[in-house]
This record gives structure tokens, sequence and C-alpha cells, in this order.
């Protein structure tokens, strides 16, 4: 299990590496929905991904062996990109899988970083098969993106700096696809704020593991899970991240692909952010009526990771509110 305590922790190792994320008030949203919106930027990470947090805090914890036989890690994109990045700047060697589609940028992101690049299949989970066997042939430790009690309190470290900076957000709505970020966030909220403040997930309507597993009591593989999000499809999550959701979140709610993609050309025309579709689901979850816009809200902007065409195609095609 992960403990408050476990975050306090983490934020120590998170504050040494990063400067504090922005949690911006957007006064077009707040006008345009009728509340008060507040964005919380991890697309200002240096890897532009809010997944460098629990990277950095996993492989902190490594003794002076581990660290010299290096991490692997199995990623759709951004996880990889903070593993490499906090493999450099804590003095170890990674090697990271990812899918054969992912945008070339990311790969070489990753490589800039230090890192050894490897490509398999067509999903996150597709990539795990060969992480494993280098963590077993080459003795690496495995740097899961969200199964992991040390990945998911460095993720929950967002949770404290937001009730920081907003002492009084009434709701907070943040992304699931693994389920790390959001268990990190709610354990760090309900913690310190208790039933006060309300946690929302937010999955793709074609990608909803965590709301199933979670109305299962245990996790549920999905046969082909899709989205534009694709950093936010997983075929399922963590026995660890059932439990933590059960006990922290208040619920689950979905959103389509083309709601999606209109909160991409919004903060994009709106607001001069680079938003991945990922991060934009928290938007899409207002916009389309899936969470009601009321009182104090912090919308949780996980990545600004989005490859130049698939960019221009929703830029083509987007519309945002009038008003």
């Amino acid at each position: 299990m992960v403990t408050i305590a476990d975050v306090e922790a983490a934020r120590l190792v998170v504050d040494r590496h990063l400067r504090r994320s922005p949690l911006e008030h957007s006064p077009w949203l707040s006008r345009s929905l009728g509340c008060e919106i507040h964005l919380k930027l991890e697309n200002t990470r240096p890897t532009r991904s809010f997944k460098v947090r629990g990277a950095l805090n996993r492989i902190a914890a490594l003794d002076a062996d581990g660290r010299r036989r290096g991490v692997v890690a199995a990623s759709g994109g951004n996880h990889a990109q903070g593993v490499a990045y906090a493999a450099y700047v804590l003095g170890t060697s990674a090697t990271v899988v990812m899918p054969e589609a992912v945008a070339p940028a990311i790969a070489e992101v990753c490589r800039a970083y230090g890192a050894r690049v490897l490509l398999r299949g067509q999903i996150y989970d597709d990539t795990l098969a060969l992480a494993h066997e280098i963590e077993r042939d080459e003795g690496r430790t495995f740097v899961h993106p969200y199964e992991d009690p040390l990945v998911i309190a460095g993720q929950g470290t967002i949770g404290l700096e937001i009730l920081e900076d907003l002492p009084d957000v009434e709701t907070v709505l943040v992304p699931a696809g693994g389920g790390g970020l959001l268990c990190g966030i709610a354990l760090a909220v309900k913690e310190r704020a208790g039933g006060a403040v309300r946690v929302i997930g937010v999955e793709p309507e074609g990608a909803d593991n965590v709301a199933r597993s979670v109305a299962a009591g245990a996790p549920v593989s999905l046969e082909a899970p899709r989205s534009i999000a694709e950093r936010l499809v997983a075929r399922s999550t963590g026995r660890l991240n059932v439990e933590l959701a059960r006990r922290y979140v208040d619920g689950f709610v979905t959103v389509s692909d083309d709601a999606i993609a209109r909160a991409v050309y919004e903060h994009f025309d709106r607001l001069s952010l680079l938003v991945e579709p990922s991060g934009a689901a928290t938007l899409a979850a207002l916009r389309s009526g899936a969470v009601a816009a009321r009182g104090r809200m912090v919308l949780l902007v996980s990545g600004g990771n989005v490859p130049a065409p698939a960019l221009a195609r929703i830029l083509s095609e987007g519309q945002v509110p009038e008003r």
C-alpha cells in the first residue's frame, strides 16, 4: 500500500530535481464554463509530462548496485521519456521499450538523455514482454509506469502542490490510463483535505479499464482498447491501483474522441497551450457535460507531447465554443 508519508517523502526527491509546475487560473475557461477553472500544467515538465515525477522517485530509491545495473521501462512514450530523464539526472543507464508507431521525436528525446531505445508491438502492453526479458537477462530494475508504490507516490506530489496553491479547491479532474497518476493524486488530496475535495477520474470511451476494474473489484482486461488519447490506452490496471482508487477516487467519467480533439483545439486556440489528447481529457469532461462545471475546479493537464501530424489534423477540423 502507498501512504501519505510515501508521498511526502517523494516530495523531497521531486523538489530536489524539478521546479514546481504552475497552477494557472484561466479567465477564458472560467467565464465560458461559469465556474472557477485552474489548470495544473504538467506539460511544462522537462519531458512535457507528469511521468518524470514517478520515475525520479523510483530511480532515486535504487541502491548502488541497482544504479550500476540500470533500469528498464515499457512505455507508450511519456513514461519512457520520464525514465530516460531521471536516469540521466541520477547517473544510471536506462533501456526503454516503446510501440513501433511511437513518434520519432519521442524516441530521439530518449536517446538524447542517453537511453537505449527499442521498439516492439502496437500499444504499451505489447512492450512488456521484451522489457521483462531485459530485466531478467541484464539484471536491470523494471520501472513500472503505474503499479509501483514509489511511482504512484511520485505522481501524488501533484496533489500536495494543488492543495498548497489552491487550498479551497472543490474538484480535481485527473486523466486515467493505467491509474497511477489518478491514484497518487487522489491519495494525497483525500489524506490532506478529506471529503472536502472531489477527485474524478477521466477515461476515453474506448479505454475505460480503470473504472471497469474498480467496479469489478479486481483488474479487468479490455479486448481492444483504443482512443485518440493514446497515452490513456491500456488493456488493464493493477491490483494496487484498484485498491487505491476504490478507497480514494470519488468517481469516473468517460469522454469521446471527438470531445478530446475539440479540447486539444481549445487549449491551443484560446489558451495558447500545446496539450496532448491525454492531457485534454479533463477539459473534454467539462465541455461534454460528463462532469458538471461548478465551484472551484482544477483540471490536470498531464502532458504536451503530440506529434505534429496528429496536431495538424485536430487543428484543421477543430472548433471551440464562442463565449
